[in-house]
């Protein structure tokens, strides 16, 4: 197999598009640096998307996290459009909260970051919440073209809070314990690490998707593509005591699609768990597809007319990078790796 040298001297295998530019890095194009001990133009994350709300314009603005805990609430306006948020790598720069939904809060406003500027790009930084007990989401997103590459998602309750738009995940690790992964955006997660945590109540259900989907007509769910479901470090010496699901209808017609995933962790038979007390089973649509692992088995599934375990690989195709969030017409342009087809 042939294979093309990006030009940060990554290998990018046949059917990835290589970046058109060189991607934002520690070493590549910044307009603004943050840094803690003030080595930058910068000390804080806030300040530098005030700076980039001030350039006029909506060519894309790079700001260069560095190495950091950096314990703030971020908000990407609407106005902030073409953000790049870039960091020095997972755990390395981290943005972190203990906000909640507890008292007056929402979930939304809840959330360590939230990102309402379309074309938002994030690489090698980890978005957490350490909060546990309430819906506490390490970032919440309502961005159109929104893409993140190899971040961490660090949290419990509704660690990533996908509300609206067309996103995108790459290679990264998302951490949580219920719905972790939730919202009515149209969104694909690709070649991402995904772990269970233990739950701080005794509450034995875990949770992965809470896809929020209103209408048959609506064009949203979650994909997850090539991803690894995996139990994290405080799960595994405890994983027998839980019910691990793939998901839950938010909505009444959530969508929901696992394609050729490895799960090393053990799911329950019925693959898919009720919304509380709220019967949306009829009109859900979940899908399996080529899966692997301990937890890919498809017997004992819930009955549900809208539970499927897919075999033609025709049929999945409309659930690509290309055809679901026609990736292949603005992901080149963030300069990410991604595959556009199966």
């Amino acid at each position: 197999m042939t294979s093309k040298l990006a030009s940060d001297g990554e290998r990018w295998p046949r059917g990835i598009r290589p970046p058109r530019v060189l991607p934002a890095s520690a070493g590549g194009i910044q307009d603004v640096v943050v840094a803690q001990d003030g080595s930058g133009n910068y000390q804080t994350i806030k300040e530098a998307l005030d700076a980039a709300a001030r350039r006029g314009g909506d060519e894309q603005f790079v700001i260069y996290v560095k190495e950091g805990v950096y314990r703030e609430t971020v908000t990407v306006r609407a106005n902030m459009k073409n953000i790049m948020l870039t960091g020095d790598g997972l755990g390395r720069t981290i943005i972190t909260s203990g906000s909640n939904a507890a008292g007056n809060k929402n979930t939304w406003s809840s959330a360590t970051v939230v990102v309402l500027g379309d074309g938002f790009v994030a690489r090698d930084i980890t978005f957490q919440n350490t909060h546990q007990g309430h819906q506490a989401p390490a970032i919440a997103v309502d961005s159109q073209r929104a893409a993140f590459y190899r971040c961490g998602f660090k949290g419990y309750q509704d660690t990533i809070y996908a509300r609206h738009g067309q996103q995108f995940y790459r290679e990264c690790n998302i951490y949580g314990t219920v719905d972790f992964i939730c919202g009515d955006a149209t969104a694909i997660f690709q070649t991402c690490k995904i772990y269970a945590r233990k739950r701080s109540s005794s509450a034995n259900t875990i949770t992965i998707a809470a896809s929020k989907r209103e209408a048959a007509s609506s064009s949203t769910g979650f994909i997850f593509h090539n991803c690894r479901v995996m139990a994290d470090s405080d799960l595994k010496p405890v994983i027998g005591r839980y019910k691990i699901y793939l998901g839950r209808p938010w909505g009444a017609y959530a969508r929901t699609v696992f394609i050729q995933n490895d799960f090393d962790i053990p799911v329950d038979p019925k693959g898919w768990m009720p919304w509380d007390r709220v019967d949306k089973s009829k009109t859900v649509y979940y899908a399996e597809y080529n899966n692997k692992g301990v937890g890919s088995s498809t017997q004992g599934r819930v009955r549900w007319p809208g539970v499927r375990v897919i075999t033609d690989p025709d049929e999945i195709q409309q659930f690509t990078v290309a055809n679901f969030i026609q990736g292949d017409t603005w992901l080149p342009d963030t300069g990410l790796p991604f595959t556009a087809n199966l």
